[in-house]
């Protein structure tokens, strides 16, 4: 005689994980504006209040989340390939690369990042916007500052470099430039700042 299978709780750590992993498929899929909280319950199998249980604002918190799981996994790779024991131009080169590969292998994380978040016209998704700036940022940063610069230069050519990083990113999605040559132009440009 067998016994019926019995269904297992998830542990709440466990179940809003899996919530924020449905979220950033759908997310990645359909993009911010097409993608509701329905959409997200569907796709996860799980009822919108379970979604509203962890995630009391709906899809801007969802959003949040997804913006710090995306920007955890890229921060990492820039983190490793910042750490790179050579120059800081080499470290630059190592770090760029890091960045490029990423957005190409996730076009749509870079979509999701850095565009949707303007057409959402949410206060709080707009303000995660900048914010996920600032651990790029801070890695590219933290390459400058082995060239001695002060801190206001620091500030200044990290947030420079990122935004000509990313604007030259976005040329490569959008098929207007090769990745190999955004890439070497946007090394050359960041080495250029170092000095």
């Amino acid at each position: 005689m067998s016994t019926p299978e019995r269904s297992l709780r998830r542990r709440p750590d466990d179940r809003r994980a899996e919530i924020i992993q449905t979220a950033r498929e759908v997310f990645l899929e359909r993009g911010y504006a097409d993608a509701g909280v329905t959409d997200m319950a569907a796709a996860g199998e799980v009822s919108r209040s379970s979604i509203y249980r962890y995630f009391p604002a709906g899809r801007p918190d969802l959003f949040l989340a997804v913006t710090d799981d995306l920007l955890g996994e890229l921060h990492e790779r820039l983190r490793y390939a910042a750490g790179v024991p050579f120059s800081p131009a080499r470290r630059m080169e190592q770090l760029l690369a890091a960045l490029f590969a990423f957005f190409q292998d996730n076009p749509a994380a870079y979509r999701f990042l850095f565009r949707d978040v303007w057409a959402a016209r949410e206060e709080a998704v707009e303000a995660s916007a900048l914010a996920a700036r600032a651990p790029l940022a801070a890695e590219i940063a933290g390459v400058v500052a082995d060239t001695g610069a002060s801190a206001e230069e620091l500030a200044t050519t990290a947030a420079g470099i990122l935004g000509f990083a990313l604007a030259n990113v976005e040329l490569t999605l959008a098929g207007q430039a090769s990745a190999q040559t955004a890439w070497e132009v946007t090394c050359r440009f960041a080495t250029s700042q170092m000095a």
